[in-house]
């Protein structure tokens, strides 16, 4: 099951995208309707989004505060239920136009296939040892 929350986490992050345009209807499917998004760590509008609405709130605020916004993620780790994935965030404040790009980690945690929770703005290694793992 852990291998099949890998692929699900990599398609959510396919169809998240780098946050431009509408929701996919198959988003809304994989991420449960009480998913919480804590992204509360972020240095730039630090806040939790709640299900589908809150899904749809945060595509908007990322359209409205970034230009130029793009996340590569560059690694997937597979920990039972949860799932990190490592990636770098890079864009453009459209306001003062400063640019920032950040290494950073997501804890994906999953039930029954679908997304129940997803905690941004992690170190790598704390979100590793956050779910189990070391290196």
């Amino acid at each position: 099951m852990s291998q099949q929350n890998v692929e699900i986490v990599r398609e959510v992050r396919a169809l998240v995208g780098d946050g431009d345009g509408d929701l996919a209807p198959r988003l809304i499917d994989l991420v449960a309707a009480d998913a919480q998004i804590d992204r509360s760590r972020r240095v730039f509008n630090p806040d939790r989004y709640y299900g589908s609405a809150g899904l749809r709130r945060l595509a908007r605020e990322v359209r409205e505060v970034w230009e130029g916004f793009r996340v590569s993620s560059e690694r997937f780790v597979d920990a039972g239920d949860h799932v990190v994935v490592v990636e770098t965030m890079q864009g453009r404040e459209r306001a003062g136009g400063n640019e920032v790009e950040r290494q950073s980690a997501v804890i994906w945690t999953l039930r029954n296939g679908q997304i129940i929770r997803m905690q941004s703005g992690l170190e790598p290694q704390e979100a590793l040892k956050a779910v189990g793992l070391e290196e």
